[in-house]
């Protein structure tokens, strides 16, 4: 998360989640959804093993609970879809850690199979207010590139990661300006890294950095909102200074969507 030295509301969710193991509850789909380290270990034990929980984002939602009763079933335990003692006793004794999670190598599959062109994509662009204008270029760009693509404008994050998931849309891009920060930001969190949105992190920043925009920035993993929260492919591009975007924003939204554009290629596609 973002290192302001301040303990707000982020930080404060951040600290009660990391007080939980697997294994100090039950464990299951209620409302709110359950939140905490504890169900970060079990996402992660379980896409070990093959059951795809879905990205591993410590919220037990119905990716969790569907591979909950697929491993329950596999191990003849009683399919209730509860994590207690007895489904956590088998999770220890079956559990191997391979190098990768199921669910990564899945949203790789995305890019290989699902997402062929710009045409075939829906694109999410998300921003908190004050960011209209460069929101609504990229937009523009990603359109005339024959992208599908919307804007998308709350003050919370995680509402606009709702918004986007009901919007089924393939890929989010989130903008804001945040003092002292030049990064493009993908998810990364409880011993998980999204593959798919670190490619196209790294691409952004490249054609970003490039001489056409000129802008130094990096791409690094981070545990927000808008990343952990959303279920498709993600990335933040947080920018320092606003006269950035008021000044620069057209070059910006070019050389994001040939990041875009590149992300989605064939060539690009079979060097993964």
């Amino acid at each position: 998360m973002p290192q302001t030295g301040l303990c707000d509301n982020l930080t404060w969710k951040s600290l009660l989640e990391a007080g939980y193991r697997l294994g100090d509850r039950l464990l299951y789909v209620r409302a709110p959804m359950l939140r905490g380290e504890d169900v970060a270990e079990l996402q992660n034990r379980l896409g070990s093993l093959g059951f795809d929980a879905g990205r591993v984002d410590g919220i037990f939602g119905p990716d969790t609970l569907r591979a909950l009763k697929d491993f329950q079933h596999n191990v003849g335990l009683p399919v209730d879809g509860i994590c207690g003692p007895t489904t956590i006793e088998e999770l220890f004794r079956v559990f191997r850690r391979p190098a990768t999670n199921v669910h990564s190598v899945k949203e790789l599959e995305i890019i290989h199979s699902n997402i062929r062109s710009l045409s075939d994509l829906s694109v999410a662009i998300t921003h908190q207010g004050f960011m209209d204008a460069p929101a609504e270029l990229l937009r523009s760009a990603l359109v005339i590139q024959g992208a599908h693509a919307q804007v998308l404008m709350h003050p919370d994050q995680s509402r606009l990661a709702q918004l986007a998931n009901t919007q089924k849309a393939d890929l989010c891009v989130h903008v804001e300006e945040e003092p002292a920060t030049q990064e493009v930001r993908y998810y990364q969190g409880f011993s998980y890294m999204s593959a798919s949105g670190q490619a196209l992190a790294d691409l952004t920043a490249s054609y970003m950095g490039s001489s056409d925009c000129g802008i130094k920035i990096g791409a690094v993993g981070m545990n927000v909102p808008i990343l952990r929260e959303t279920r498709m492919t993600a990335i933040t591009i947080s920018i320092e200074d606003a006269s950035f975007w008021v000044l620069h924003s057209p070059i910006a939204a070019s050389a994001i969507t040939k990041a875009v554009s590149a992300w989605t290629s064939r060539d690009f596609r079979h060097t993964i």
